[in-house]
């Protein structure tokens, strides 16, 4: 571990999917810098966010969404989402040539994005769905913005018989996928409908071709090899993504590579950690190390950092790192 110091400059961030925060995770939630939480709490603990926002006025908080799935059933405990699921058209799951729902996630349908999506009553699955989470934000004053998840802009590579536009044919998938990427544009464009200059959203999946719409997108297990380039497991591929996704870009990191992605974080200024999912960072693991003297710079195979109280130094291929104190002048 790296010792405990409470004056951390490292952005720290949580990843809250579940549907409740319990009273003892308030204290805990409240130290970080961006809270993503489902939307889920503000209907079953909206009192727990509040207490959060109190303890900590400078919080970033964002709405979590996954608008391109829909569990198939009613799920205790997600009552905003059940009431959807009632008042959704059939029309808006995404099928393939049989008529059969596409599943990507077991126990859930994956909705259609694309803007070859059926109407109803004038109304394309990213009008509804925009429509329904603009009602809810109006209701959520700490929000500053959403996390959307499987933000990706492509669908072909799920299946070759998706039947987006329900005529009974395969889409192409070239056709299929520019569908896909409008309609994704076009969601993001309706959810900041009406909203401050300054409200942020941020998508999972570090998809290049949505960064100019977003502010942020989440590296899931930094680093990943899916990206265009698997030397160092992606790790080269995905540092020069996120050097130009926006400055709410976040390393999502398992519990057993942290130190090692808080490192790689720290190469450049504009990345948050979290760690995994419904859980905060432990504190020992923040030290201080001032501002950053210059850019990230190589030294043999290495990738290091020089800040005011410690030296950076990753090492991508062997998924390593150190933080070597600088001497006192």
């Amino acid at each position: 571990m790296l010792g405990l110091n409470t004056q951390a400059q490292i952005k720290t961030a949580v990843y809250w999917t579940a549907s409740t925060i319990t009273e003892n995770m308030v204290n805990i939630l409240a130290r970080d810098s961006l809270l993503i939480i489902d939307v889920e709490n503000f209907n079953n603990n909206p009192e727990q966010i509040e207490q959060i926002k109190k303890l900590n006025p400078s919080i970033i908080t964002l709405l979590y969404i996954n608008p391109m799935e829909m569990w198939d059933r009613i799920i205790e405990g997600r009552e905003l989402q059940n009431k959807l699921k009632e008042e959704m058209p059939e029309q808006f799951i995404l099928k393939k040539i049989d008529g059969s729902p596409l599943v990507f996630w077991p126990n859930m349908h994956m909705m259609n994005m694309s803007m070859h999506c059926p109407r109803v009553k004038e109304k394309r699955y990213i009008d509804f769905y925009a429509e329904w989470l603009n009602k809810q934000i109006a209701q959520m004053p700490t929000t500053k913005g959403i996390f959307i998840d499987n933000g990706t802009s492509t669908i072909s590579w799920m299946s070759d018989k998706i039947d987006a536009d329900n005529d009974g044919k395969a889409d192409l998938p070239k056709a299929l996928d520019i569908s896909w990427r409008s309609g994704m544009i076009e969601f993001i464009a309706l959810l900041r409908k009406d909203k401050a200059k300054n409200f942020i959203i941020v998508s999972n999946k570090a998809d290049k071709h949505l960064f100019f719409a977003n502010e942020g997108v989440m590296f899931e297990n930094f680093p990943n090899n899916y990206l265009g380039d698997t030397l160092a497991n992606g790790w080269y591929r995905c540092l020069e993504l996120a050097e130009k996704s926006g400055q709410f870009t976040i390393f999502q990191s398992e519990a057993k590579d942290i130190e090692f992605v808080i490192a790689s974080s720290l190469l450049l200024d504009n990345i948050y950690v979290c760690m995994g999912q419904n859980r905060s960072i432990p504190r020992e693991y923040l030290l201080n190390i001032g501002k950053p003297l210059a850019k990230y710079y190589e030294k043999d195979e290495l990738q290091c950092r020089d800040y005011e109280n410690y030296r950076i130094e990753v090492n991508p291929e062997k998924q390593s790192a150190k933080f070597i104190k600088r001497a006192l002048k």
